[in-house]
């Protein structure tokens, strides 16, 4: 597997590891080129949460008001991958990490 440390825009870093594709040959890479490929991986990330978010949100938006559920929670696993970025795993074993994220709606009365 792969390692990268990269920095994390403070004084701590985020460690990357990539595990090795099936069929593939793993190549050693210089450390810069792996911490560039693990900060891809991790903006890569990020988008798709983003992404994601805009989704569920316009998504849910497009629904009548009366119709429209008072919380939505969408759950999902994210992988990174040396050469791929980020994907959205098909199976939570496989994911590198989870991504929860909710909306909740106001109370009617409270507005």
């Amino acid at each position: 597997m792969s390692k990268a440390t990269i920095d994390a825009g403070e004084q701590e870093s985020i460690l990357v590891e990539f595990a090795p594709r099936p069929g593939v040959r793993q190549v050693s890479l210089l450390p810069e080129d792996l911490a560039e490929k693990s900060a891809q991986a991790l903006d890569k990330a990020m988008s798709t949460i983003r992404q994601m978010s805009q989704r569920v949100t316009k998504t849910v938006k497009n629904i009548d008001l009366v119709d429209r559920p008072s919380k939505v929670v969408l759950e999902f696993g994210l992988k990174l991958d040396a050469e791929a970025g980020a994907l959205i795993a098909k199976a939570s074993t496989e994911a590198g990490f989870k991504v929860v994220l909710t909306w909740e709606q106001p109370d009617k009365k409270d507005e």
